[in-house]
């Protein structure tokens, strides 16, 4: 189960700029399936695809990841 402010790598491409391996935090939770991420490049900065900085995630597509 996934939870808020929980570290997340995506398993599959979501968009163009937002790929596979990709890194982010997810800021909410709407059901146990389907989750609102921000992802951050290597300076802070948020990506950002059509005018959206946070992008809502199915759980198919990201795995569990414990930063360090």
């Amino acid at each position: 189960m996934f939870y808020q402010y929980q570290t997340i790598k995506l398993t599959r491409d979501l968009y163009s700029v937002v790929t596979t391996g990709m890194k982010g935090v997810i800021l909410e939770v709407w059901d146990a399936e389907t989750f609102e991420v921000e992802f951050l490049d290597k300076k802070g900065y948020n990506y950002e695809f059509d005018g959206q900085f946070t992008f809502t995630v199915k759980s198919s597509y990201i795995t569990e990841c414990l930063m360090t």
